[in-house]
């Protein structure tokens, strides 16, 4: 979930069985008078905000906001009795939803239908478990994946890649889901997850989605934030957002994260993308709940999705999220304005909201955020990208509630947000999304695709409350594949051709246009080194043709 700011919120925030359900808008919350939290205990309250003044008071206290609000009210995390004290300082009543902490992961389902048969939140060791059984299960279709940055406790980060002919080198488009990049929020694992369950069980008895997995590669990466998760699902912060970042520059020993000392320590690390980074919807705080950390991408977990997505041509990519009832777009700040492919986000946007019944809308007009997953890899890649928030009663609800959120419920039963997945692989495999290099080159010589430029952050707020000049962040895009049998390939890439980034190095101004680059192509036949290189120059829809036939 995306925490609100210190200093925005939209008097308006899609939550609530009417909105996630019918689009309409929750009622607005009754007056009820306040129950204080014991210190040591955690509650979910819904507090009343009138209007927008209100709401903007509430915004100040630097309190743990979530997403969810409606017309006269916002869901807040007390973390104890102090917050409640700050609340009613404020002059806000309240009610309160339930007690924060109720290890819902306890309460299992008698039965679900979900792909895996799953009947209770996994915990690590089970992600870990099932990565390791696709892979033993389905050797032809699965490859388990190691990603580079171990975390701060030391973990190794998994994934898995799947598709036919998984361990071939040829140049079929990346399709990216993951999950818990916040520890709390369970369900955006379990959603991953029970994805990759469900193509390889209806593979070859699903015409759809076998023709997708001989179309494309799907990885999945259920958990990002493992240090974190582990003492959400199985230690004692069940409630723990960020990651185990205690001292910045410095990893944490295994016992730190879990002393009640350091409960509120941690980064953020949805806002740890380089990307606009530091900025509007993001704190410089060190215990708040959108803490941006030390510099852009200064956290393992986020360096691990860097080099996941600029290693590969991700032509589409969702991260899970919970709760609200939404699936998000770029604008991420307004200072961003429309992306140029707005017309292309907007209509998948609308068709994937039309499985499960979310309000589909760009970030930015729901609350203003900077150095997150989506608005990074847009800029970076051009590949489409979307924040999925789902549900509407907490972080981890009853898990009963998965096989609902994922299978969808009422009028959108039989479709849900697995509807919302495969049309946005479907988008993934789609050739007028992207962009196709085509030609000729020696049987089994590698071709490698790269270019390079400077992203920025955003002016920057530092600890003192002073603002920083905006800092470059040096992008490299680079990814290969091997030529096949007959000399003739297909290799479905992003654009070469990508978006005007906002954030520059004098500030930010809104801006929609187009960078006109190339890819720099190289080829070396098999045993050689070096090779031959060309300029390759390819916009979204289009097909560049290549011969490579004589590359040494």
């Amino acid at each position: 979930m995306r925490f609100l700011p210190a200093s925005r919120r939209r008097a308006v925030v899609a939550c609530g069985a009417a909105l996630a359900l019918a689009g309409g808008l929750a009622a607005p919350a009754p007056a009820l008078a306040q129950t204080a939290p014991a210190s040591s205990s955690e509650q979910l309250v819904r507090v009343n905000a009138p209007d927008t003044a209100a709401r903007q008071r509430l915004a100040s206290l630097g309190l743990d906001l979530t997403e969810a609000s409606g017309t006269g009210w916002a869901d807040v995390l007390l973390h104890g009795s102090g917050d409640a004290a700050r609340l009613r300082k404020a002059g806000f009543t309240w009610n309160v939803r339930n007690t924060a902490a109720s290890k819902a992961a306890e309460a299992a389902a008698v039965s679900t239908p979900l792909p895996s048969g799953r009947t209770a939140y996994r915990t690590l060791d089970d992600y870990e478990a099932d990565l390791s059984k696709l892979a033993r299960t389905y050797p032809s279709k699965v490859r388990r994946i190691t990603l580079p940055y171990r975390t701060l406790e030391g973990r190794t980060v998994h994934g898995i890649e799947i598709g036919h002919h998984v361990g071939a080198g040829d140049g079929r488009p990346v399709f990216v889901m993951m999950g818990l990049h916040h520890s709390r929020e369970w369900p955006s694992g379990e959603m991953t997850m029970e994805f990759g369950y469900d193509l390889l069980k209806h593979d070859g008895r699903d015409r759809g989605i076998t023709r997708l997995l001989d179309q494309a590669r799907v990885i999945l990466v259920p958990v990002v934030n493992p240090d974190g998760f582990n003492q959400s699902r199985s230690g004692p912060l069940e409630n723990k957002r960020k990651n185990c970042r205690i001292v910045d520059g410095q990893d944490a020993p295994p016992p730190l994260c879990s002393q009640p000392e350091n409960a509120q320590l941690g980064v953020d690390i949805n806002r740890n993308y380089g990307f606009g980074w530091g900025g509007t919807g993001s704190s410089a705080n060190k215990t708040a709940s959108d803490y941006h950390g030390a510099g852009p991408f200064s956290e393992p977990e986020i360096r691990n999705i860097r080099d996941l997505v600029t290693g590969r041509q991700v032509t589409t990519l969702i991260t899970n999220h919970t709760y609200g009832g939404t699936i998000l777009r770029p604008y991420f700040t307004k200072a961003e304005g429309d992306t140029p492919d707005e017309t292309a986000y907007k209509a998948l946007s609308d068709k994937m909201a039309a499985q499960n019944g979310y309000t589909g809308m760009k970030s930015g007009d729901d609350y203003e955020t900077t150095g997150e997953t989506n608005d990074w890899s847009y800029y970076a890649t051009r590949g489409l990208g979307y924040t999925f928030e789902f549900g509407k009663d907490g972080f981890h609800p009853d898990f009963a509630s998965v096989a609902g959120e994922y299978y969808g419920t009422g009028p959108y039963e039989g479709k849900g947000s697995r509807g919302a997945f495969l049309l946005a692989l479907e988008n993934a495999v789609d050739r007028s999304a992207h962009s196709v290099i085509q030609g000729r080159a020696p049987v089994g010589a590698t071709l490698r695709i790269a270019k390079k430029f400077t992203l920025w952050t955003s002016p920057w707020t530092k600890a003192d409350g002073t603002t920083g000049a905006p800092l470059p962040v040096p992008t490299a895009l680079s990814s290969t594949m091997v030529v096949g049998p007959g000399g003739r390939f297909t290799w479905d890439v992003n654009p070469s051709i990508r978006p005007q980034s906002p954030f520059t190095a004098t500030g930010e101004s809104p801006v929609t246009g187009l960078i006109r680059e190339s890819w720099t192509l190289t080829c070396t036949p098999r045993g050689h080194h070096g090779g031959t290189t060309v300029k390759v120059t390819v916009d979204r829809g289009q097909t560049a043709k290549v011969d490579l036939g004589r590359c040494r």
